[in-house]
């Protein structure tokens, strides 16, 4: 079972959204694929996929009350999703929980997508030690790439090696650092470059991934085409 995280320096960089979109191409190309929400203090996936009253979240594994399999709900092309709940605060929850809880999957999931908060926070190492592969999510901006500098840093202090790095939003304007220099600023491969696309948020507006609902736009065909290139790594 490959784990992976999209980790970002702070929010605001569409984390979210291509985890959850990212989960669904390696699903719609056959794989089977099991999305978590471990985003406990700001939920959002669960909105994307109107499991905003499902009876049993994440939180509830994680306060031992439930089995993980119990939390699970079937999304579109066999995704499979695990929400937290949109409507609690992380509170009584624990999060050292979380990676045994995942342990159980075994070979029943080829890929487990984790989302998770900005930034490394507790709830955020919590899922890291819970993952195996790290992407480090970047937009092509300053501010942004100066986040994601500190957070490969603090990454490499945990033990935790970024696999590499995906652009977010890319424009191609005369501010935006070109990629060859990001890889070398944080030496890193580039693992895909995902074009600015309104798409996108009008996805977000009627509640639906964009490579569902959208899946010829320029932000789907790179975010299908990083999933082709992770699922070569795996062979």
């Amino acid at each position: 079972m490959r784990r992976i995280i999209l980790a970002s320096g702070k929010g605001g960089v569409g984390r979210t959204t291509l985890t959850a979109n990212l989960a669904l191409a390696l699903a719609k190309r056959g794989r089977s694929t099991l999305l978590v929400d471990a985003c406990l203090s700001s939920p959002n996936l669960a909105l994307l996929f109107k499991l905003e009253k499902a009876p049993y979240t994440l939180n509830d594994v994680l306060r031992g009350e439930i089995p993980l399999s119990d939390a699970i709900y079937e999304g579109p092309h066999g995704l499979r999703l695990v929400p937290s709940r949109v409507s609690e605060t992380a509170d009584r929850i624990d999060l050292s929980r979380l990676p045994s809880a995942l342990e159980g999957l075994g070979e029943k999931v080829e890929f487990l997508l984790l989302d998770t908060p900005g930034g490394l926070r507790r709830e955020t190492v919590a899922a890291l030690r819970a993952g195996q592969e790290i992407l480090l999510l970047t937009l092509p901006e300053i501010t942004s790439l100066s986040d994601t500098m500190r957070t490969k840093v603090l990454l490499e202090f945990l033990s935790f090696r970024p696999l590499g790095v995906v652009l977010n939003r890319v424009r191609g304007r005369d501010y935006e650092f070109p990629s060859g220099e990001i890889r070398r600023l944080l030496d890193l491969p580039i693992l895909a470059e995902v074009p600015e696309d309104l798409n996108v948020r009008k996805a977000w507006r009627r509640g639906e991934p964009v490579v569902e609902l959208y899946p010829r736009s320029p932000a789907s065909l790179a975010l299908m085409e990083l999933a082709s290139r992770l699922e070569r790594r795996a062979s």
